[in-house]
């Protein structure tokens, strides 16, 4: 038996725990999944303290049942509109004489950059050195055992309102478990669908889930901009709910099932059915003008507008630009199903787009090799790759003969940090 973790991913429209082994040389096992309806959170925010944490009891039972353990302790993704990011440069003395670089100077620097993104009513969830330069030597990925007289680092920051982070452990704690790691959304989601040339080429994951699309631009291997949108796929549904006068379980079901996100792919003849409120029957409407609608609210979201920030309108203002993505852009989340999605972001910004979909992954992967569980399958592998989880293995999920820790040593070297974070 490997590590086994449990992580739960708390949407807007769904929360979903995971749990999963780290098998040696096989890779994440999945072993258990729960998903449920999400009760009580908003756009990243616990509006319902109660609801919430029975709605995160019962998503974590349906994986402990499937999986046959015993969750004590879970891994949590973090976002919501106050999300924001900052990069820093900052440098320390090694000496006055060539001599080699320590773990207590690269630890130096971090701190530095920390100590510099520190703001009242924020914690900060990851502090993410993008590349040291050694002296006269730039771009070095690890400066340890290296020699020089003076280190430097470009460092990403990320943190969240106070508030967010603390109410969301709080719904956890309530439900029965305590939170032993959290993850940024988007960065969860870049590990389970993109791939390291992407990062190296320059991409940016785009991460549209129900109430919020999560973005992160990677450039050299590394996150440049980490943002949230507070717009999603709920807001499509609202759309349609409005201009054809559906209720909203209908309005989501049409969606789902005849939505397209890009108008021009669309025929002029095509014909669907709805029943709009009040009307006695069903009326036939063109799935051009749904497709229209969809249209309007994703591109507004994707590209931004008068009246709404979107994702490439906070990324020039951040003073990047889209074009860096030389990779192109993959989408990820619920809203990555609609068709026609990679047509119009591809019309949009003129780049490559394809959907992101959970990858490397064994056992129940067939139920989660969907985008819709992109952040969850990151969550999982972040977890698996803790340093945190070498220290007590046991106290993450038990099975019902306890927990063997006789194999430890057998996969410490398997295991590896996906984000060379200190939060």
């Amino acid at each position: 038996m490997g590590i086994s973790v449990a992580v739960v991913d708390i949407g807007t429209d769904k929360v979903v725990t995971l749990i999963g082994e780290l098998e040696e040389g096989e890779g994440i096992h999945i072993i258990g999944v729960g998903e449920v309806k999400s009760v009580g959170v908003e756009k990243g925010v616990i509006k319902q303290l109660d609801t919430a944490s029975r709605t995160i009891a019962i998503s974590v039972r349906k994986a402990e049942e499937m999986a046959g353990v015993n969750v004590r302790e879970v891994f949590i993704n973090v976002s919501g509109h106050s999300l924001k990011s900052e990069n820093f440069k900052e440098s320390v003395s090694v000496s006055s004489t060539p001599a080699p670089v320590t773990d207590a100077h690269v630890q130096r620097l971090l701190e530095l950059g920390r100590g510099k993104s520190v703001e009242e009513n924020y914690e900060i969830l990851h502090v993410i050195p993008r590349y040291y330069t050694l002296d006269d030597q730039s771009n070095i990925q690890d400066p340890r055992g290296l020699s020089g007289c003076r280190l430097s680092a470009d460092i990403h920051v990320i943190k969240i309102g106070r508030n967010y982070s603390l109410n969301l452990q709080r719904a956890v704690e309530k439900a029965g478990f305590s939170v032993v790691g959290r993850v940024v959304s988007a960065l969860a989601s870049a590990e389970a669908v993109l791939r390291e040339e992407e990062k190296e080429d320059g991409v940016l994951l785009i991460d549209m889930g129900a109430g919020l699309t999560d973005f992160v631009l990677y450039l050299d291997g590394s996150p440049a901009l980490t943002g949230t949108i507070p717009f999603g796929g709920i807001n499509v549904t609202k759309d349609i709910s409005f201009y054809f006068r559906l209720p909203g379980d209908e309005a989501e079901r049409i969606k789902k099932e005849k939505g397209h996100a890009f108008s021009d792919d669309v025929s002029e003849e095509e014909i669907i059915t709805i029943k709009p409120r009040g009307e006695t029957k069903q009326v036939s409407i063109y799935r051009k003008e749904l497709a229209k609608v969809i249209e309007a609210r994703i591109a507004e979201i994707i590209e931004g507008s008068d009246r709404v920030e979107g994702v490439f309108t906070r990324i020039e203002r951040e003073n990047f630009k889209i074009s860096q993505a030389r990779a192109g852009i993959v989408i990820t989340g619920g809203c990555a199903n609609l068709e026609g999605i990679t047509q119009l972001v591809e019309d949009i910004s003129g780049l490559a787009v394809r959907v992101g979909k959970p990858e490397g992954l064994i056992g129940l992967r067939d139920k989660v090799a969907d985008p819709k569980f992109a952040t969850a399958v990151g969550i999982l592998k972040y977890a698996l790759s803790s340093e945190d989880i070498r220290i007590s293995p046991s106290k993450r999920v038990s099975s019902q003969n306890g927990l063997k820790e006789s194999f430890l040593s057998k996969i410490l070297e398997k295991v590896r940090k996906f984000f060379k974070d200190i939060a």
